[in-house]
């Protein structure tokens, strides 16, 4: 297999992977400094939850990245502003969702990749009008 054809086929596997990682740094630094949990047990379930987030992360952050990569292939600087203006508050929004469940991580990135769609599906309607417009008819 040519190294083209797979990372073309890895790539949407792994460009998704930005939300859980940007979740893992906001926690860190914002809930780093609790005391941990002496409990027997707390280690092993602490792994647990933070690969379950990472998961959901993961599954959350799929309708943004394919909206943003969608849109990158048409205005590319609709695709930056559309990432620089969604992807921060897509991260706080899982946080925030965390709070409520893996449900919670989903939604709120659902739901805040909706202005993302909402740019490609103006810019797809502009540019097939302008494709479907008849030239100037030269005198």
């Amino acid at each position: 297999m040519h190294w083209s054809r797979t990372r073309r086929r890895l790539r949407p596997l792994i460009l998704p992977l930005w939300l859980p990682l940007a979740i893992l740094v906001v926690s860190a630094i914002r809930f780093g400094t609790l005391p941990a949990g002496e409990e027997a047990g707390g280690i092993p379930s602490a792994v647990a939850m933070i690969a379950l987030m990472v998961l959901f992360a993961w599954i959350a952050a799929f309708p943004l990245t394919l909206a943003v990569t969608y849109l990158h292939r048409r205005v590319r600087v609709l695709a930056y502003v559309c990432a620089i203006v969604l992807a921060p508050l897509t991260v706080y929004g899982a946080v925030i969702g965390g709070l409520f469940g893996p449900v919670g991580i989903v939604l709120y990135p659902l739901v805040l990749s909706l202005p993302a769609w909402i740019v490609l599906g103006v810019t797809v309607l502009v540019q097939r009008r302008r494709s479907n417009m008849r030239p100037a008819e030269s005198a």
